[in-house]
């Protein structure tokens, strides 16, 4: 049985109908060839343009993953150890996520003569786990995340660049009464809007929790309690003109500041729960018939 025979014309061939991009750089960081020409390097279009000779800071348009590439590359001459990422690109109003796998080329003494590389587009994959991952953080109610971030995000130590921060306990008034008069649907409105209410009054860089039926956390960084003070007055202010069956919306509000990374986030979290709950008990919140 005759074996095919394939010349360097052919294997080039062969090569471009793999949906990857392989790579070949020498140890100056220089492409020797690449199986594919995609979009975002400058000159690809022209038929007679040629990668070989030129580094990523030569030929890509987005020079910051360019600079990414030449700190790898560098990395795997010195170390002699392979490396693995995705990188981001914005071009042309298209956003595109790349995985490069790159490792050394060694010579019969084992002396590193370049590096080989694989790009593979994984955009689907990357898209798919960003929206799963939403879905696993995000309360489907109200749009804010739910309880399962909120464990994971205050189980990290506070940042000391994010204070002061302060930490508002928020309680709807009259859930159960509402549920009972009108219906869940209606009970479930009524938590919209109360997360309405956070969107519309507080700042943009505010996380905002819930952790429960009627129960939320937001948390404000570089927030004074003086600052904390205003948005709470302003919330109180904005809730009486969202209406639900005729009647304002009515939300309990308790705060407290981290001013350095010396208080946690649960012993502020159990200060604002309390100042909620005597608020909460000190005013008429239930809706009247």
């Amino acid at each position: 049985m005759d074996v095919m025979k394939i010349d360097y014309d052919l294997f080039k061939k062969i090569l471009k109908e793999i949906p990857s991009n392989i790579f070949f750089k020498d140890t100056e960081c220089r492409y020797v060839f690449s199986t594919h020409y995609w979009r975002h390097l400058q000159g690809a279009e022209d038929p007679s343009w040629d990668i070989a000779g030129k580094t990523d800071l030569e030929i890509r348009k987005d020079k910051e993953n360019a600079k990414l590439a030449m700190e790898q590359d560098r990395e795997i001459l010195r170390t002699g150890k392979g490396t693995q990422y995705v990188i981001e690109i914005n071009q042309d109003g298209v956003t595109e996520f790349l995985e490069l796998i790159k490792n050394p080329v060694r010579d019969d003494d084992g002396n590193i003569i370049g590096i080989v590389g694989l790009i593979n587009n994984v955009t689907e994959k990357v898209l798919l786990e960003k929206k799963l991952e939403k879905y696993a953080h995000t309360d489907m109610l109200t749009g804010l995340y739910n309880r399962n971030y909120f464990e994971e995000w205050v189980s990290n130590p506070v940042k000391p660049e994010m204070c002061p921060m302060c930490v508002i306990s928020a309680d709807c008034d009259g859930l159960k009464k509402t549920n009972d008069t009108y219906g869940h649907a209606i009970g479930d409105e009524l938590i919209r809007l109360t997360a309405s209410l956070f969107r519309v009054v507080l700042p943009e860089n505010a996380v905002m929790f819930r952790v429960g039926g009627d129960e939320f956390f937001l948390v404000l960084p570089n927030t004074t309690q003086e600052e904390c003070k205003k948005y709470i007055d302003n919330m109180n202010e904005v809730s009486r003109a969202l209406l639900l069956k005729g009647k304002p919306i009515c939300v309990s509000l308790g705060s407290c500041e981290i001013p350095s990374p010396s208080l946690s986030f649960m012993q502020a979290m159990e200060t604002a729960d309390k100042r909620m709950y005597m608020e909460k008990s000190t005013k008429y919140s239930e809706p009247k018939e």
